[in-house]
């Protein structure tokens, strides 16, 4: 096939001709083998069953690689499927050993071949650094040999698996015949070379690479895209490979304390929007490629993330103590934006609080609050029609370019509903999401009482709290006058929803209009007592309330 740098080749082969056709290389910096016992096993046992049932193949899913000179293939996705693959072969030659040669002559081909320049024998596979010296020695003599280090977890579950294996495969054959024992193994052989699927894919660079894995969106191959960056920088700072090892250890560190799917690439792409404005995330590879050449530029990125590492992740913690310095109120806007978890605000609100003086931050995460709902109720919060300007507005902030909140909502005017158009927003949305149906209707109420600070959350327990939709969800024979048709378009209009105390709406329940409206008449939420001013509820009456709480949103989430 011709090459180019966008050629991509795809064949759906068996994972053990994979090891045999190919020789295959880990990156040095890639992270570390991986699997557990319960992996490891399930492997094994997927195995068993699939030979037992004589089941036509068994899938392993993709395995994504770099073409490189030499007829090396480097492993970007896929290596703990190949190893454990590998170490289970290696456990099965070791127990035939000498009692039919043959058969070990042919397994040494899936894990060895000679090399055509030296003559030596060569591993068909190896994997990064700190683990290939204890891998090779599994696979050649089913000892971990001079490399191991006892508390490198690695390398303890290199050896488990090892051990797994082998055990496992005593197992199978410890019931059979001598010569029988032989057969199953050529039965398990066969089984991964022609009948143990992957996808294999080869591709021509780390950028297409990259890409890859963006379109087949797994979680598992976000991990692999991080594994390239790293890959790439660590390979970008020369000498200073030890530094660069430090400053991602401890971005990483600190990136662990959220325990979100997706961390590191959510982190890293939106540190990149920070310092060089918006970027869609199948091209944060070509960014950093592109930016970042030679010792001095690759050192100052992994800086400048491990500086940005401790912030971001005080984003998602209004406890951290990265917020002692700024004003109070900065810690209740916090939760009001983590309640919401608006990804494309967090780019803008991390410059802010990294360039921003510490008062004009915690005003401009304020003003992000009423941006935030705007944006909800408009739906407009992932469109790229706002993604762009609030990652370009980020990168005026990092820049100084913009100092204060002021600055913020200028820029930010063209691309957020103002007033009228928040305003006609509001009075026809819908909330599916409870708190955040709540958090809507304890900020009107504090405006209808002329209480400060009317977006913060004073109390959103639901326990003390409790949201009630004045037609139920459910409204049964108690609402004959609403149709199903109205039901679906006007129970979950903000109109229809009101706050009461829990112990008031524990008796409510799907009762009639005429039954709520003395609990709601005499209720102390002036919202919801207004609802039972009225004499009946009727989808019309829906309409009429929203537009009153239209009034006071404006009020609630203000940008001047």
């Amino acid at each position: 096939m011709a090459s180019d740098d966008s050629t991509i080749e795809i064949e759906q082969v068996g994972i053990g001709d994979v090891l045999k056709r190919h020789r295959l290389r880990v990156p040095p910096n890639q992270r570390e083998y991986a699997w557990g016992e319960s992996q490891v096993l399930n492997l094994l046992e997927d195995i068993t069953l699939a030979i037992s049932t004589d089941e036509p193949q068994h899938f392993l899913g993709s395995l994504v690689t770099i073409k490189r000179p030499h007829n090396v293939l480097e492993v970007a996705d896929g290596q703990q499927r190949l190893a454990t693959t590998a170490l289970i072969l290696s456990a099965m030659r070791n127990i035939v050993g000498g009692q039919h040669p043959n058969l070990t002559k042919l397994i040494d081909g899936f894990l060895s071949s000679i090399d055509t320049s030296t003559l030596e024998e060569r591993p068909n596979i190896s994997l990064n650094t700190a683990d290939t010296s204890v891998f090779h020695s599994l696979i050649v003599t089913g000892q971990v040999g001079e490399g191991y280090i006892k508390n490198r977890v690695s390398h303890q579950l290199l050896k488990q698996a090892y051990e797994l294996a082998k055990s496992h495969l005593n197992k199978v054959i410890a019931p059979l015949p001598s010569q029988e024992k032989w057969t199953a193994f050529q039965g398990w052989i066969n089984y991964f070379q022609y009948k143990t699927k992957a996808i294999l894919l080869i591709v021509s660079n780390e950028a297409n690479s990259f890409r890859m894995f963006e379109t087949l969106n797994d979680r598992g191959l976000k991990v692999s895209q991080s594994d390239l960056i790293k890959n790439y920088v660590f390979g970008q700072s020369g000498p200073r490979i030890d530094t660069a090892q430090q400053s991602w250890s401890s971005m990483k560190g600190a990136l662990e304390a959220l325990d979100e799917e997706d961390i590191m690439m959510n982190f890293i792409r939106h540190s990149l929007i920070v310092t060089n404005g918006f970027l869609q995330q199948k091209n944060i590879y070509d960014k950093i490629q592109s930016t970042t050449r030679g010792q001095q530029s690759s050192i100052a990125l992994l800086s400048t993330w491990e500086s940005l590492a401790n912030d971001y992740v005080a984003l998602s913690n209004p406890e951290s103590s990265v917020w002692s310095g700024f004003p109070s109120k900065i810690r209740d806007n916090i939760k009001v934006l983590n309640l919401f978890d608006i990804a494309p605000l967090k780019p803008l609100l991390l410059a802010a609080a990294k360039k921003m003086p510490k008062n004009e931050a915690a005003l401009t995460f304020e003003k992000v609050v009423a941006i935030g709902v705007r944006l909800i109720i408009a739906s407009r919060t992932t469109t790229q029609s706002v993604e762009k300007p609030l990652g370009d507005i980020a990168l005026k902030i990092w820049k100084e370019e913009i100092k204060d909140s002021k600055g913020v909502v200028v820029a930010l005017a063209p691309s957020i509903p103002n007033d009228q158009q928040f305003k006609e927003a509001f009075e026809s949305a819908t909330v599916s999401n409870a708190q955040f149906a709540r958090y809507y209707l304890r900020s009107l109420e504090r405006v209808a009482k002329e209480e400060p600070e009317p977006w913060l959350i004073p109390n959103d327990d639901a326990n003390i709290i409790t949201l009630e939709h004045v037609c139920p969800q459910k409204p049964e024979a108690n609402w004959p006058s609403w149709t199903a048709d109205d039901v679906k378009a006007y129970v979950k209009r903000i109109g229809n929803m009101v706050l009461l105390t829990a112990q008031a709406n524990s008796t409510l329940k799907s009762s009639s209009f005429a039954d709520k409206q003395t609990q709601l008449s005499q209720s102390p939420y002036e919202t919801t007592s207004m609802v039972g001013e009225n004499s009946r509820w009727l989808p019309e009456d829906v309409v009429a309330r929203q537009k009153r709480l239209a009034d006071l949103a404006l009020k609630a989430w203000p940008l001047r």
